[in-house]
């Protein structure tokens, strides 16, 4: 599986796909709002943070997901460790998704909201795996789009480069082969063997620690320009 990590590959990747001018503005609009909501940011592999949204919308693409979940995978995250310039940390408020609704419209907002309380999560997954019969198709592909946002740290094996990696291979220790099997549920056995090749040559990588951040991140880090620092006009960041 090939991945953009770029707006333009992004981009190219959906024309390719024919997607139709009106589909595009609404990918493009959820671009432009998710450069805004995370300036500055990195993952803690030290790539851009707006890098891994274009990765999971690239997947969801390639699956042959439809125009406004390829924006919802782009935004996916945004309630979760997004910078709204609120002062919170997280959170959904009636502002954030006013500014969200205002970039691509309720239809695509609420499927954001909506993404934030189906998300996988260990303590949950069996019951999640459970009751993906009883999903609308919208909430099929949203969980699918779980699966592609825990992949996308795989792709590239960029899970490798972490300053610390310990919480997201944690994560796939306790779950990976269910988020295998619901991979192959969702969208077929070629999707599920992508993702557990996926793991398996993370596993297996032997990638130096000298490459590693060495900054020891987790997840989400802000790195704030130095003019900024001098002028005292950003003066906290926050992990997500």
């Amino acid at each position: 599986m090939t991945v953009a990590q770029t707006n333009l590959q992004l981009y190219n990747q959906l024309l390719a796909r024919g997607f139709a001018r009106e589909q595009l503005v609404l990918v493009r609009r959820a671009y432009e709002l998710l450069q805004t909501l995370y300036p500055g940011f990195y993952q803690a592999d030290g790539k851009p943070f707006v890098a891994h949204g274009v990765g999971v919308a690239s997947i969801m693409a390639d699956l042959g997901q439809p125009a406004d979940i390829v924006a919802t995978a782009l935004l996916h995250g945004v309630y979760g460790n997004a910078d709204f310039g609120d002062g919170l940390p997280s959170g959904v408020t009636a502002h954030r998704r006013h500014v969200v609704r205002d970039a691509v419209g309720p239809h695509v907002e609420g499927l954001v909201h909506r993404f934030t309380k189906l998300r996988l999560h260990p303590d949950t997954i069996e019951r999640d795996r459970r009751e993906l019969d009883e999903l609308d198709e919208t909430g099929r592909r949203l969980q699918l789009l779980a699966v592609a946002d825990h992949l996308e740290k795989y792709v590239d094996l960029g899970v490798r480069y972490f300053g610390d990696d310990r919480d997201i291979a944690s994560w796939t220790e306790r779950i990976g082969p269910q988020l295998v099997e619901i991979a192959g549920e969702l969208a077929g056995p070629d999707f599920a063997r992508t993702v557990a090749t996926a793991f398996e040559q993370a596993a297996a990588a032997d990638v130096p620690g000298e490459l590693r951040a060495s900054d020891g991140a987790e997840q989400l880090k802000l790195v704030v320009p130095r003019s900024c620092r001098r002028r005292g006009l950003l003066r906290r960041g926050r992990g997500g």
